[in-house]
């Protein structure tokens, strides 16, 4: 066979492109290997691949056999394959061998089925299959077909993904073998109508029986569907649902057989007659039993009694969906509400005294200004957590990691060798620790953990006496503040030893392992990878480098178990001299039956959602432990089946880490909105909607800022403090508040939930109400326009409501910063408190309840705390009583200039207060 120039090149070209593109998947699984060795999860990794080969294998083998199948019909039946040429005026017709004929067939087939396959099974779709075939059950029947939970959950998507799956290869062997009849000759268009030859009407006929073959078993398990899809009263299953649309579907999926098997009759004895009937009856039926019947049936049948027919639907619709959500086994606690008629702070003292007053942004913000030291440095995040002290007493501090902000290198130092390999550059160093319930004498947050230095070497031989305050607890110490791996790092780097300010180690310690670079494919792989050249060519780089990649915490955890929804907000941990990162991981699930279906930002519209699992990840090393939480779960129990050892049990969970669980506020927030429903105990009162709750949308200045749930160090009545996550619930379309709604994070009680439900015959103050009050107040509301007049940003944080005995105290922060954004350190310049009937601001807790205890707004400075004009005469006592305690501690203390300036302060209030100073 002689090769023009033309072919020659044509055929490098393809020859390029298939070399490119199988380099390109070489490389990548190569390189995915390596990672997942190194962070010892190898397993994991050729489970995966096993997986995926298996499932796509097999479906491509099933629809390359199918395409394979028609095209060899089509060849057989359009006889003799031939390629016309011509040279000058003679034209030959060429005949090419059958073993080419098939050769092209099966290369066809071949590339249709994998195609397909990947289209159809890639990515999760392969794990879905293991999943289904290892399931574990949930104990829980449908009330319509008795099929469990799992059934829907595993078994239903992949059998409707089949189905959908062999509907493709038909459409694409259908259209193959018609392209093929044309090009044969055997089907022809004349006079606008399709002529077709006797072997290629019965083959093509055949292809679209079965395809309604395959729409016939689609109805019959779009029954199923019903169960959770279906959208009636609750976002499920109803009566019209299970009496009209349940029955036709089934008589649809009977039509559709019998169609299919009509057209097959018909094609084989040359007649149309049954198959137009039975297609007609199939269109009838389903405008009929799609349209008619369930509208009929619900405007009839179930509006006139629409209560009656569907309470036991919603009966089922609340059940299964406070199963979804977790909200079987809520603690009710019928609340009264009687607040007292005054405040007192020794009774209130230790249920409030360690209530968070600093918001997350303004924390933020301050920490940026006073901490970051450089501008590449920068906390992306502030989180919250608690501590115990040497006495036993939980403080709850607030926690955030300096990490590197690219952006924030100069752009001319912005090098590939500043970014990938400068130590400097390549991770963050240390975290801020504030004691969430205090602010110094500036009004700036108090920092308990500070001021890590850029470098190992600059921190001397006790690096934790540089950084840690000598009150902070003893946990807090923090030897080794290296943040190689944290929530905002992205991008790969090389750890180079021997490089100016690299970390190489001493004994003992411990660094990134990584993935060495010790030979050139791995180097090319990698360049390969992320499409960088300078991996080749950089001298840098020697046998003892390592490369880290996957170093965002949610990058991280995400590679290893897809299967789960990772939470965007990891919070850190220090531990044992160094900071661990723990990441909540949901179980989740869109066919969950029966349910009411929720979006959830940035995964769709589900029916379940379970948080079942915390990952682990070490923020010097990179390495990784994934744990279940709570409960078993079902849909984290079946993948344990299919990844042995990816999650481990609780028991195995790092027990020095253990007192820092969190509940995870996205989760409480999805359960207070479902639960802001589904708190009802009869379908009567659901279906009436008269009690339905909702989260508040305004508890800080300005509205439609949603109220997210807060994390406190405060009392349940009757009971100790302890580390509580709650969120409030307010009448819908209202704002008098209804409900509490309380997470426990300390064990043993860790995820129990706890609703304060207050009575309905008593108007009880939401956030937005207390806000208003706030601000309608003439005292507070002067003072705060005085700071805006200024020139003065002016933010009132999110208000946190806490629980008392009978009522409920109102807590709300005011931070004052300068409108310069390069100069602005958010100030903690007030606290307001309220009890829902009157309010009182002052520079710090304490002082706020004394004041809301004599009546009365307090407006006290920030600097002395003596009283402003406008100040309330009846508020004096307390304010004098509050000096006089700070005087003493004073002199008990020996800080005599301190014992003077509250005394003078002490008088000066008693002079303001007299008869005599009054207007």
């Amino acid at each position: 066979m002689t090769w023009r120039p033309g072919r020659r090149a044509l055929f490098a070209a393809l020859a390029l492109l298939a070399t490119l593109i199988l380099a390109g998947a070489v490389a990548g699984v190569f390189t995915e290997a390596l990672w997942y060795g190194s962070v010892g999860y190898g397993s994991v990794y050729w489970t995966r691949i096993r997986i995926t080969v298996l499932v796509q294998g097999a479906a491509a083998v099933l629809g390359a056999a199918i395409v394979f199948a028609n095209l060899l019909l089509v060849s057989r039946h359009a006889g003799a394959v031939r390629v016309r040429r011509r040279f000058g005026n003679i034209e030959i017709a060429e005949r090419i061998p059958r073993r080419l004929v098939l050769a092209g067939i099966l290369t066809i087939a071949v590339a249709a089925g994998w195609w397909l396959a990947a289209l159809q099974f890639g990515g999760g779709a392969a794990l879905g299959v293991f999943a289904w075939l290892r399931s574990v059950p949930w104990g829980l029947p449908d009330p319509v077909f008795g099929r469990d939970a799992a059934f829907y959950v595993f078994a239903l998507p992949v059998r409707l993904r089949a189905v959908d799956y062999l509907v493709l290869v038909l459409l694409w062997s259908g259209m193959l073998a018609a392209a093929g009849y044309a090009l044969a000759g055997s089907m022809t268009f004349e006079d606008n109508k399709v002529r077709l030859s006797d072997p290629a009407r019965l083959h093509l006929v055949g292809v679209v029986a079965s395809l309604l073959a395959l729409l016939a078993i689609r109805l019959w398990l779009s029954r199923y569907e019903l169960l959770v899809d279906a959208d009636a009263i609750g976002g499920s299953l109803g009566y019209t649902d299970v009496r009209a649309r349940l029955p036709a579907r089934m008589a649809l999926s009977l039509l559709a057989l019998a169609t299919s098997v009509a057209l097959a009759y018909g094609a084989i004895r040359r007649t149309w007659t049954a198959p137009l009937a039975a297609g007609a009856l199939l269109v009838a039926g389903m405008a009929v039993g799609g349209f008619l019947v369930p509208g009929f049936v619900q405007r009839f049948e179930v509006e006139p009694n629409e209560l009656a027919r569907e309470t036991p639907w919603i009966r089922w619709n609340m059940e299964f969906t406070r199963r979804a959500y977790g909200l079987s086994e809520v603690e009710v606690r019928p609340t009264a509400y009687a607040p007292a008629p005054r405040a007192d702070w020794g009774a209130l003292g230790p249920q409030v005294a360690s209530l968070p007053l600093w918001d997350r942004e303004p924390l933020r913000t301050a920490y940026n200004q006073l901490q970051s030291f450089v501008d590449y440095y920068r906390f992306f995040d502030v989180d919250f957590a608690r501590y115990a002290d040497a006495q036993g007493r939980v403080h709850q501090v607030a926690i955030a990691v300096r990490e590197v902000d690219p952006a924030g290198i100069p752009e001319d130092a912005r090098t590939w060798q500043t970014l990938r390999l400068n130590p400097l550059y390549i991770r963050g160093v240390g975290a801020v620790v504030t004691p969430a319930a205090e602010a110094n004498d500036e009004g700036e947050p108090p920092l308990w953990l500070r001021n890590q230095r850029l470098l190992r070497g600059d921190l001397g031989d006790d690096p934790s006496s540089i950084e840690r305050a000598p009150e902070a607890p003893e946990a807090l110490r923090l030897s080794d503040p290296d943040v190689f791996f944290g929530e905002a790092t992205r991008g790969y780097a090389v750890l180079v030893p021997g490089r100016e300010g690299a970390f190489t180690g001493e004994a003992g310690e411990d660094y990134p392992e990584g993935i060495r670079l010790d030979s050139f494919l791995r180097v090319a792989a990698f360049a390969w990878r992320f499409g960088d050249k300078n991996l080749l060519f950089s001298g840098e780089i020697a046998d003892s480098s390592r490369m880290l990649f996957r170093r965002a915490i949610d990058e991280r955890v995400g590679a290893l178990a897809p299967f789960l929804i990772w939470d965007a907000d990891p919070y850190p941990v220090v531990s044992g001299g160094r900071i661990h990162w723990i990441i909540d991981g949901y179980a989740a699930s869109a066919s969950f039956p029966i349910a009411r279906r929720h979006p959830l930002q940035g995964v769709g519209e589900i029916r379940y959602l379970n948080h079942g699992v915390k990952a682990v990840v070490d923020a010097v090393t990179g390495d990784v432990g994934i744990y279940t939480i709570g409960p078993p779960d079902p849909i984290v129990a079946t993948f344990q089946r299919v990844f042995p050892g990816l999650i481990q049990p609780e028991e195995a969970f790092p027990a020095e880490l253990r007192p820092h669980l969190r509940y995870p506020p996205l989760y409480l927030k999805t359960q207070a909105e479902i639960y802001a429903s589904y708190h009802l105990g009869s379908p009567e009162a659901f279906y009436a909607g008269r009690d339905f709750w909702q989260v508040p949308v305004a508890g800080r200045e300005g509205l439609g800022a949603t109220y997210r749930p807060d994390f406190a160090v405060m009392a349940l009545p009757g009971e100790a403090p302890e580390f509580l996550l709650s969120v409030p619930l307010v009448a819908r379309e209202r704002e008098n508040m209804t409900a509490l709604l309380l997470a426990r994070n300390d064990d043993p009680r860790y995820g129990e939930l706890v609703l304060l439900e207050l009575p309905r015959d008593q108007l009880v103050p939401g956030p937005g109400q207390v806000l208003a009050l706030t601000e309608q107040d003439p005292a507070i509301s002067e003072r705060l326009s005085l700071w805006r007049q200024r020139g003065s940003d002016v933010d009132l944080g999110q208000m946190l409501v806490v629980p008392l005995a009978g009522s409920f105290l109102y807590v709300q922060p005011v931070f004052i910063s300068s409108e310069d954004e390069e100069t602005r350190i958010p100030r903690l310049e007030q606290v307001v408190v309220s009890d829902g009937r009157s309010v009182s601001m002052a520079p710090n807790l304490r002082s706020a309840v004394l004041g809301l205890g004599v009546g009365g707004a307090t407006v006290r400075d920030a600097e002395r705390g003596a009283p402003q004009e406008g100040t309330a005469v009846d508020t004096w006592p307390a304010e004098a009583l509050r000096l006089l305690d700070e005087a003493e501690d004073r002199l008990r203390a020996g800080d005599f200039a301190g014992f003077g300036e509250r005394l003078e302060a002490l008088r000066e209030a008693l002079r303001q207060a007299s008869p005599a100073a009054q207007p």
